[in-house]
């Protein structure tokens, strides 16, 4: 559609642009102001930028705008001064991005300072994105650099939300330590509270219950954090390290309550001249894509200021080593990992194509798509390869040898089963009856039970003979008679009357 242009010459000395389109136009304040921001709006030929620029009596303002399309009002300058953000991984309904260091993930409550998501959106508004929801899924710290996800579907951060409850993705770090970690792997598992008054978290202490034992303070929940050593350094540890729950400011509270803190952090440990932030380092977020239910992986390189620390260090490393003349590999921490734990690295960071081929072991080609597999030939000592039989072709019986089981013989269909000869030993049959045909009864040997005369219908059957220590039988009575009363012994108390 075509665009509609007003133009005319300001009357009062000293208004303000926005208010002069609000009479002139006879349109709202934000609608006026998002002329502005849209660079809709001229005054005596250049272009207006300020909401509030001040007119002189004659100044021509012009007004160019399209009906169909909505000009909204631009957030404000220090919200656009969040810095560059790095976008990492993107499709129709996640979107990874670099953090940088020194950056809050979401705005403050305050809002006074500039926000990592802040920026994405207004990046999508000026690409065109008239109504770009960004949703949060998790956050970073402050001071953390790294891999981030947001969510740009409810669809896709409804199953962003049940990977993080169930702690069904992969998130790995690093960090480097103050001081020599003993060991070379572990896991550090406990419970983290926050203080209600300085915010802080620390690593929360069972305590005695009202009823006995001990019991968790109201408000901890559980941390579990899994690491392993990378390199060994003077005076500090670098660390992989594994979340298996996502608490806040978990690594970093867990490591300095064992006495390890994370280099540079001023609020659980000490500032350090080799870095100004704790260091500290998303590397890898994988998961299955919750809505394409694929497998995705993103991986962040490592920050400058991080890189510039560990180089000092090796530095230093390299130092001690000459003064005190070692040489060679001597000394330096290696890392061991099993060939399944490197396999399952490379395919979480999904380096197929760029690894190399294992010395010795030529590399495998790699087959086309509907091609088929080569089989692999037999050597001498091998079992010999199968031959493959046509479709319809009946498979071979194997013959068996003089020791073994002979063949059984096929039977034509319709044909009765042999049946096998009894032996000595063996039970003999028992004989098949016809049709209707009664079955016999066993008869019981010498020194087993006589079997009792049968009874005719309604015929009394006979009682037992009663010993002497048994009691005598109930007398049966005829007819609506009463019951006799039993008399009580002697001695044992007057019989309770009877109701009537």
């Amino acid at each position: 559609m075509a665009r509609i242009e007003r133009e005319w010459q300001a009357e009062h000395e000293g208004a303000a642009l926005a208010s002069e389109l609000h009479k002139v136009m006879v349109i709202s304040h934000r609608q006026a102001k998002g002329f502005i921001d849209g660079r809709c709006v001229t005054v005596n030929g250049e272009m207006a930028q300020k909401h509030g620029l001040r007119l002189k009596a004659g100044d021509t303002i012009k007004v160019a705008f399209d009906p169909e399309q909505t000009y909204e009002v631009l957030p404000p300058a220090r919200k656009l001064q969040s810095g560059p953000f790095e976008t990492l991984w993107e499709d129709t309904h996640l979107l990874f991005v670099f953090k940088p260091a020194g950056l809050l993930t979401v705005p403050t409550e305050q809002a006074g300072e500039p926000s990592l998501a802040e920026a994405i959106t207004e990046s999508f508004r000026r690409r065109g994105f008239k109504r770009f929801n960004l949703f949060i899924v998790h956050r970073l710290d402050r001071f953390t650099s790294g891999v981030l996800v947001f969510a740009k579907t409810p669809e896709a951060l409804h199953g962003l939300k049940k990977h993080f409850e169930l702690h069904r993705l992969q998130r790995v770090y690093r960090a480097i330590l103050v001081g020599d970690l003993p060991e070379n792997s572990g896991t550090l598992a406990g419970h983290l509270i926050e203080h209600a008054k300085s915010l802080k978290m620390s690593v929360a202490v069972a305590r005695k219950g009202p009823g006995g034992g001990k019991r968790m303070p109201a408000g901890a929940k559980e941390a579990v954090t899994h690491y392993r050593v990378v390199e060994r350094l003077p005076g500090h540890t670098v660390v992989e390290v594994k979340l298996e729950t996502g608490r806040r400011n978990q690594i970093r509270v867990q490591f300095a309550d064992r006495g390890f803190p994370l280099l540079g952090d001023q609020v659980y440990g000490t500032e350090s001249p080799l870095l100004d932030r704790q260091a500290l380092h998303a590397e890898l977020l994988g998961f299955k894509h919750p809505v394409t239910d694929e497998q995705v992986t993103v991986t962040a390189p490592m920050p400058a200021d991080m890189e510039a620390a560990l180089k000092a260090l090796r530095n230093q490393a390299r130092i001690q080593r000459a003064t005190t003349g070692v040489k060679g590999e001597e000394g330096i921490y290696q890392p061991t990992e099993s060939r399944d734990h490197k396999l399952k690295r490379v395919a979480r960071a999904k380096r197929y194509d760029d690894r190399e081929p294992a010395p010795g072991r030529p590399a495998r080609p790699r087959r086309d798509e509907g091609e088929e597999r080569p089989r692999r030939a037999f050597g001498s000592a091998e079992r010999p390869a199968r031959p493959r039989r046509d479709e319809g072709e009946e498979r071979p019986r194997r013959a068996f040898g003089s020791a073994e089981r002979p063949a059984r013989p096929r039977r034509d269909e319709g044909e009765e089963r042999p049946r096998r000869a009894a032996g000595s030993v063996d039970r003999p049959a028992r004989p098949r009856r016809e049709d209707g045909e009664a079955r016999p009864r066993r008869t019981f040997g010498s020194a087993e039970r006589p079997s009792g005369p049968r009874h005719e219908a309604r015929d009394g059957r006979p009682s037992r003979a009663q010993a002497p220590g048994d009691r005598p039988a109930r007398p049966r009575r005829e007819g609506p008679s009463d019951r006799p009363t039993r008399k009580p012994a002697p001695g044992t108390g007057k019989p309770k009357p009877r109701k009537p």
